[in-house]
């Protein structure tokens, strides 16, 4: 397949997910190998990071659709669509500030313009939260009006005040971007099963998160995909679909 654009997820499939968000950073590898693709064809990044975080990050990078697809920026100036926000988000965040305990984060999501726009509850440096803990406060942001959307298979939970759909961001880019074909979707969670749909090729980076409910087509082990990116580069940008490991059909692919 020849590659017409590499849109990516970034925590977790750009950036390792076991480090703290104060040390997150695309591995130089896979870096220099986005850099040269990026010199001929669009990098995009579908992010529930917002803009702030990430684009320092990403110098690849020409656009970027922040809190999975609510606040899209583009190199050039460009701006997509932003939506009406739920007036009842500080008080989610307000009620996810008394859950945190020792080693629990909390990462707000803003605008360019410091819009809040949501927030991750995060425990990837602390003992994990029980589920009846995790279902609790699923229900009371949920009853708030808020879109709370959490994979169990990773450390965080992310709310937003509208409905994200990384899906519909990578439609969007692919209209402002003028990308018509072979587009490559980069993932690693349930979030990014949506985008995966609107891809041409869905891959997956396997950093032993467990696969079984991801829609994607392929999968690739997070310390090859540098070496996979730099045979794109070098191979006129052709990915060889015979040289990558398939996956087995998804089940229960749409529970989040």
């Amino acid at each position: 397949m020849k590659i017409g654009a590499i849109f990516s997820d970034y925590d977790g499939t750009l950036s390792p997910a076991e480090v703290p968000l104060s040390e997150s950073r695309v591995p130089k590898d896979v870096e220099e190998a986005l850099l040269e693709i990026a010199a001929s064809v669009p990098v995009a990044i579908v992010t529930s990071k917002d803009a702030g975080f990430v684009r320092p990050r990403t110098r690849f990078a020409s656009a970027w659709a922040c809190a999975s697809g609510l606040d899209i920026v583009l190199a050039d100036g460009r701006v997509g669509q932003a939506p009406e926000m739920s007036a009842r988000l500080p008080d989610g965040l307000a009620y996810a500030k008394g859950l945190v305990k020792p080693g629990m984060a909390i990462e707000t999501k803003r605008d360019s313009g410091g819009r809040l726009l949501g927030f991750s509850l995060d425990w990837r440096r602390s003992a994990p939260p029980s589920r009846e803990a995790v279902a609790s406060a699923k229900r009371t942001l949920a009853g708030l009006g808020l879109a709370v959307v959490h994979d169990p298979a990773m450390p965080y939970l992310d709310v937003f005040g509208a409905r994200p759909d990384k899906g519909r961001a990578v439609a969007a880019l692919k209209r402002l971007l003028g990308v018509r074909r072979g587009v490559l979707f980069l993932g690693d969670s349930l979030h990014d099963n949506p985008a995966f749909g609107e891809a041409d090729i869905g891959l997956c980076v396997d950093h032993g998160q467990g696969l079984e409910r991801l829609t994607c087509g392929y999968v690739v082990e997070s310390g090859d995909l540098g070496r996979l990116l730099h045979l794109v580069a070098g191979n006129g940008l052709e990915l060889d679909l015979r040289t990558l490991k398939r996956r087995p059909p998804a089940r229960g692919a749409q529970e989040i």
